[in-house]
């Protein structure tokens, strides 16, 4: 039975890691294809629909069968949402296959151990794409939030030299770098494409996804109903950036201890145990061989991953 499924599993992970390649290779193309076929529908009210609808079949052909399937989704448009954030551009369907791939691989990878380690190692294969979403999406964010300053201080001093809002949007964006510079841009020009004002701010505060964002944002709309010295509100804006910014590394150096304590608990007992079973294998023998004692280790290893998942939770201090 298990050289069975060892053979079903394998066949599986061969033919999704194909798949997987497959997406992979063709993303740019497939990225290309539905940022046009977002743009063709758009126009489905200015222009006949038998116009486009030769170039929609033709683009329907440079789409993966998943992405066709999962086309027209709310959980689709999700997904695509948070790798976006995370600065990723994984369509829906590749998203899938490399969740489907990472259970495949991590299944493969508990072959050699107990039957009961294929789950937890397929559920952790599962999980990998969204750790790496969400560890990029970290990432993205505190470079945004150390960008901001600079951004919000260039922008202010564009203005103060006479440059327009949008002018001096233009520049931040010129001269600003990744990830932060070309969300800056993109304003600019879906503003001189005819978006309103307020909606493309609306849309640099979601692209941006930062509570920075959107204090900048709110200061910019608000000014805009009310009027006033948008110059020296952006002065104000930037300096409690930079004071949230200090504070949040202070924050960090304070709970640097407890979160370093959750990493040497958790790795405290797995390198016990490789110890042991190097050293001594006969002692561990019981414990890896019997369903008792594989059940315990089991149990061992989810506490661990809970405990750390919740020491780690209790020192993050949000700012």
């Amino acid at each position: 039975m298990r050289v069975i499924l060892t053979a079903i599993v394998a066949a599986m992970g061969a033919l999704f890691l194909i798949l997987g390649a497959y997406v992979f290779i063709s993303r740019r193309r497939i990225q290309s294809a539905r940022a046009l076929r977002a743009r063709l529908e758009g126009l489905g009210a200015a222009q006949s629909a038998e116009s486009v609808a030769p170039i929609l079949r033709r683009l329907d052909e440079n789409e993966s069968a998943l992405d066709r399937l999962m086309a027209g989704r709310s959980f689709t448009n999700v997904m695509e949402e948070e790798a976006r954030r995370g600065g990723i551009n994984w369509s829906a369907g590749q998203f899938v296959s490399y969740v489907i791939a990472g259970v495949v691989a991590g299944s493969l990878a508990a072959i050699w151990l107990p039957f009961m380690y294929a789950l937890p190692f397929g559920i952790a294969g599962a999980l990998t794409p969204f750790v790496i979403i969400g560890r990029r999406r970290h990432q993205r964010e505190r470079m945004i939030e150390s960008q901001l300053p600079d951004a919000v201080e260039m922008l202010v001093n564009s203005m103060k030299a006479g440059f327009s809002l949008q002018a001096g949007m233009n520049f931040v964006g010129s001269e600003l770098p990744e990830p932060a510079g070309p969300e800056f841009a993109r304003f600019y020009d879906e503003q001189r494409l005819g978006v309103d004002v307020k909606q493309a701010l609306i849309g640099l505060q979601e692209r941006l996804g930062t509570l920075d964002a959107r204090m900048l944002v709110l200061a910019i709309l608000i000014q805009r109903e009310t009027g006033g010295n948008l110059a020296e509100i952006l002065n104000n804006i930037s300096r409690v950036i930079r004071e949230r910014i200090n504070f949040r590394a202070h924050v960090g150096v304070l709970t640097a201890e407890s979160k370093m304590s959750a990493v040497i608990l958790t790795l405290l007992p797995i390198a016990l145990y490789f110890f042991i079973q190097a050293t001594n294998p006969e002692y561990m023998a019981e414990m890896t061989h019997s369903p008792l004692g594989q059940m315990m280790l089991a149990y061992g290893v989810v506490s661990l991953v809970i405990g750390f998942f919740l020491m780690q939770r209790m020192s993050r201090i949000e700012v």
